[in-house]
């Protein structure tokens, strides 16, 4: 039985929910941000129509802007099908660090509504064998959970590598007691991901262990 079996099933169609809401915000936001700069590459049409002179120098920041957001939403479109994607087989060949800055990214909205800064520190491919769907689940509880024992206008770092042929996500930057509820909530995912969980906020730690 794979491991993804033992999640309770709304348990994941709730995070599949989650985030694909978030990413549904993103898109909506990136939409209305070209909405609002072809609106005012049309005001400035219609003036050019009626005599004004146009400043060529505007005309290169606006189609700049036009460009940057289609950038923004195509990153975010493939980051919601690498997500879309994760739940295609119970277990895979997978880089922790890859699907971690997946997490980080899909969160980033999440982060900013409790205002949280998450950095992921640079790192390397650090493979290994996991359910995928799950994986990303817990390493998303987990944030969470740390973003609300660093409270508002706190930083947590985040870093992937391995040690002892071990592969571990860690997160700096706990501050205060994670709730029983959570506790449990993550401990009961650690499991169905075949991982273990450290967690010690008097040392400012949480560490997901592959």
């Amino acid at each position: 039985m794979g491991s993804s079996d033992t999640v309770q099933g709304r348990d994941g169609l709730c995070f599949f929910g989650k985030v694909s809401a978030t990413i549904s915000h993103d898109v909506k936001n990136v939409l209305a941000i070209i909405n609002e700069e072809a609106g005012l590459l049309q005001d400035l049409s219609l003036m050019a129509g009626q005599g004004m002179e146009l400043d060529p120098e505007r005309l290169v920041k606006l189609a700049k802007k036009i460009q940057n957001q289609v950038k923004r939403g195509d990153t975010i479109i493939k980051n919601m099908n690498k997500f879309a994607h994760s739940v295609d087989v119970p277990e895979s060949e997978v880089d922790f660090y890859e699907m971690t800055s997946l997490v980080v990214a899909l969160f980033t909205r999440m982060a900013a509504s409790k205002c949280v800064t998450v950095v992921l520190k640079e790192g390397e491919m650090v493979a290994g064998k996991c359910d995928p769907f799950v994986a990303e689940m817990l390493i998303a509880r987990c944030l969470e959970v740390s973003m609300d024992s660093a409270g508002k206008n706190h930083e947590i770092i985040v870093e992937v590598f391995t040690k002892n042929s071990e592969r571990v996500i860690s997160v700096h930057g706990l501050r205060l007691e994670v709730a029983e509820n959570d506790l449990q909530a993550i401990e009961a995912l650690s499991k169905n991901a075949g991982a273990s969980l450290i967690v010690a906020p008097q040392d400012s730690l949480l560490e997901i262990i592959f």
